[in-house]
């Protein structure tokens, strides 16, 4: 399949961003030039278009100067929607030859485009067309208040369209069967840039110029373009002890409240905290590791912690936080995550390279930004199932249960994100807000796995059949694996995408090293064939150069963590439950040192 674009001196600014939108999903686009005389006529199409499996664009601002007179439209659109299998109209405008475009291409069903009357209007998704529309079906999505938001306008007497999304009750995405193609048609009058620097938290605003021509793109592509892995999600909470009570947790209870509503809870764990468990809930996370898991949060959970740039004492502190873990997993069976929950959701760039030479999958934060940064990211960063913008390293976003929206979780499903929740313990004082939104993330994708969070993150990559019949991977975490379905042997390609200062130590395939890739591609790349129902597990192994400065673990420091965990404890044991002390605890603390704070 390929997109065919014709165009005359140079390409319009919105076929630029629908050619870019298209490669950056895996499809792959062919540009036709028309030179000076040259008309765009079947005798010209037949002769430079060598594929018939291909979509055609018609961006009705770009060709008027491309077409001999407006009475060779009426041959065009039978010629091209009887020789292509998808021809979609975009770009169009509130003028004659853009209505003369829609009218000739859907066969009269569609008169022209016309503004939106109105502001605060919400983008309504159709749920019958779930292979177009996927995870936004049934959604509504908004309200927006856009200034020049079109609509198409129907023709009455004529055969319906197949309306996909709709804005004020008429359509803005839709198609109609024609011949042997399926043409689509799309009122917005703009493509999405990528290259356009967008908060990750106002991602879902991108909506109208983004959502619609990659719903297409992705139903004409198929499997030629890059898709997400089965989803994967998991809920976390930060802080807890593993002892049967923590503020208003309670392990025993959340566990029914799990398998009542089938999910996963991950313990962002405090490697300061790991001789201070209870057998009875070791047992509980020992029994039951469908439901529960721990991860890394910190070392010491001291005031940001991993927001400072020295790499030796982040290395330190890194290799400290693995001892203690390594020794809590040979007294307690329990195996912690190698993913980092940044304290205070507060890191450095460098302690994102530290994670990386330290071999971790990825980090978790509820935050995109260094502190004291103000980094910008484009669109295209924002799609990604993780950040990659620090030196390569996953950065996998997560949200608060307040704070997400159902079209949040489209996007998560849609682009391949995973679907990561947190929470602190307050949440269990009425948990009827998270076993809601737990409800409608099964509403939404019944096929969700829940699982721990390295389970998560392992799983959170993307897929693509490649036209020679190799199936790839980009990979978003240092390990993954993969299963053949098939009843043939599959080649596989697994990516590492982005650049790396950290340099490569071992390419592993189920354990056993294989040749590092030396071709120069930015991109780590590990290639092998997967016969029939096996499974492979790869990883990628970088080597720790950094220097380990290790900090000053004087009494004196001993003495700070200890008082800072207690506090912490009693805040969230006692103070929490009550209001007016909570209040008095905070004026009291806002008095005292730095040291308190957490």
């Amino acid at each position: 399949m390929r997109l065919i674009v014709p165009y005359s001196n140079e390409l319009s600014v919105a076929d630029t961003r629908l050619v870019r939108l298209t490669e950056f999903l895996g499809g792959q686009c062919e540009l036709l030039p028309l030179g000076v005389g040259e008309t765009l006529s079947p005798e010209f199409v037949d002769k430079y278009v060598e594929t018939k499996d291909s979509c055609f664009v018609v961006n009705p601002s770009a060709i008027p100067q491309l077409m001999s007179d407006k009475l060779f439209l009426q041959e065009l659109a039978p010629y091209l929607t009887s020789r292509f299998p998808f021809v979609l109209i975009h770009n169009v405008s509130i003028d004659p030859f853009s209505a003369s475009i829609l009218s000739a291409f859907s066969e009269g069903s569609l008169r022209s485009v016309q503004s939106v009357e109105g502001s605060g209007l919400d983008y309504k998704i159709a749920s019958e067309h779930k292979s177009i529309c996927g995870a936004f079906s049934g959604l509504s999505v908004g309200p927006f208040h856009e200034t020049n938001a079109q609509v198409l306008t129907q023709n009455p007497d004529a055969k319906a369209v197949r309306t996909y999304i709709t804005l004020g009750g008429q359509p803005f995405f839709a198609s109609t069967p024609s011949k042997r193609a399926e043409v689509f048609f799309l009122a917005s009058a703009n493509i999405a840039d990528l290259d356009e620097n967008v908060r990750p938290e106002l991602l879902p605003e991108q909506f109208p110029q983004l959502i619609p021509p990659a719903m297409f793109i992705r139903y004409a592509f198929r499997d030629e373009c890059w898709r997400p892995n089965q989803p994967h999600a998991t809920l976390l909470i930060d802080d807890p002890l593993l002892r049967k009570n923590y503020g208003f947790l309670n392990f025993e209870s959340l566990l029914g409240l799990m398998d009542e509503h089938n999910f996963h809870t991950t313990i962002a764990f405090i490697p300061h905290n790991w001789q201070r468990n209870s057998p009875k809930v070791i047992r509980l996370f020992q029994t039951r590791p469908d439901r529960y898991s721990i991860c890394f949060h910190g070392n010491d959970h001291t005031a940001a912690e991993f927001a400072v740039k020295d790499t030796g004492l982040l290395n330190a502190m890194v290799t400290a936080a693995k001892e203690r873990m390594d020794v809590h997993l040979k007294n307690t069976a329990i195996p912690c995550a190698k993913v980092m929950v940044f304290p205070q959701g507060k890191f450095s760039r460098n302690a994102m390279n530290v994670l990386k030479a330290q071999n971790f999958n990825a980090a978790a934060n509820s935050g995109p930004y260094p502190l004291g940064e103000d980094v910008r990211f484009t669109l295209r960063e924002n799609l990604q199932p993780a950040i990659l913008k620090y030196g390569g390293f996953p950065l996998f976003l997560r949200k608060y249960v307040r704070k997400i929206e159902l079209q949040d979780i489209a996007f998560n499903l849609f682009f391949g994100k995973p679907l990561l929740v947190v929470e602190h313990h307050e949440i269990f004082k009425d948990p009827e807000s998270l076993t809601l939104l737990i409800r409608r993330i099964h509403a939404l994708a019944p096929e969700i796995v829940w699982s721990n969070l390295e389970t998560t993150v392992q799983n959170s990559y993307l897929k693509q059949w490649s036209p020679d019949g190799v199936l790839r991977i980009r990979a978003f975490s240092n390990t993954g694996s993969i299963k053949n379905t098939s009843d043939a042997i599959v080649r596989c390609c697994v990516q590492w995408p982005g650049c790396s200062e950290i340099p490569v130590e071992a390419l592993l395939l189920d354990g056993v090293p294989v040749p590092v890739d030396e071709s120069g591609n930015s991109d780590v790349q590990l290639t092998f064939d997967l016969p029939p129902a096996e499974s492979r597990n790869f990883s990628v192994v970088y080597r720790d150069d950094f220097d380990l400065s290790h900090a000053n673990r004087r009494l004196q420091w001993a003495a700070k963590v200890f008082f800072r965990r207690r506090l912490s404890e009693i805040r969230d044991n006692y103070l929490s439950k009550s209001s007016h002390l909570l209040s008095l605890a905070k004026a009291f603390q806002r008095r005292l040192p730095k040291v308190i704070n957490d």
